[in-house]
Order: structure tokens, then sequence, then C-alpha cells
């Protein structure tokens, strides 16, 4: 019989895992970078690109989050990362960049929020800075201005 607690742990592993591969995008297109540099500009637009759909993404996780637990507040907060992302993709891409990297910033603080109203688990806010931290570390060398 599978307990309870073991479930939890697969899921918890299985997160992992997946929100580990969701950072590939942001990370290869450094490689491309680096090893290819007069593809530096499509690279970075790639990274860019991921990184808003990757911002909406996160933003979803509290739409579901309000559905589940009736809270409006949650609802609210899910449009605000689509709609951050929106208006860093109009921007020129130094801009862009900052604004991506401040918006995974600004994701910890609705996840400060969720896990203190218990919205997420312990271990999934963890997970979420982990995830986080790599994400504005890939976008970086952009917001820089390296190798464009």
């Amino acid at each position: 019989m599978v307990t309870h607690r073991s479930k939890e742990q697969m899921l918890a592993f299985h997160a992992r895992l997946a929100g580990y591969a969701g950072l590939v995008p942001l990370v290869a297109p450094l490689g491309v970078i680096v090893w290819q540099p007069e593809w530096a500009t499509v690279a970075l637009g790639v990274q860019q690109a991921y990184a808003a759909l990757l911002l909406s993404f996160l933003g979803g996780i509290y739409w579901g989050v309000g559905l589940d637990r009736q809270q409006h507040v949650a609802i609210w907060l899910s449009v605000l990362p689509t709609l951050w992302a929106w208006a860093a993709l109009s921007m020129p891409p130094t801009a862009a960049t900052g604004l991506l990297a401040i918006g995974f910033a600004l994701m910890f603080l609705i996840d400060r929020v969720a896990r203190s109203r218990g919205w997420i688990r312990q271990w999934f806010f963890r997970l979420r800075l982990t995830l986080g931290t790599v994400a504005i570390v890939s976008l970086l060398p952009g917001l820089a201005g390296w190798f464009v």
C-alpha cells in the first residue's frame, strides 16, 4: 500500500525533474551564445520568449490555486505575470530581459504570500526559489548586454 507521504514525495520528485527540465530553454541559449556568437541575438530572443512563456505558466499556477481554494486574490495574482511578460516583450531587448528578470523576482513575492497563506507546500516554495534563481541568473548575460 502506498502511503500519503510517499505520494507526496513522488509528487515532489517529479515536480523537481519537470522543473529542472523546464530550465533547459533558459540555459541552452547561453551555450549557443558562447559557441556560436553569431547567433547571439537570435538565442537571446528565444530565451526572452521562453522566459515570457514561463512567467505566464507560473501565473497559471495561482489561477489553479484560486479556483481550488476559492481565493479571488490568487485569481488576480495569476494574471499579473502574464501581463508583466507581455509588457516586457514590447520593450527593446535589454529592457525586456531586465523586466523578465524582475518578473521572476516578483514571483518570489507572490510565492511567499502563497506560502504564508498555506496555498502552496513548503517543498514547492523551495523548488520555486531554486528554479527562479536559475532563471534570473540565466537572464543576466542579456541584461548586461553581453554578446549583443
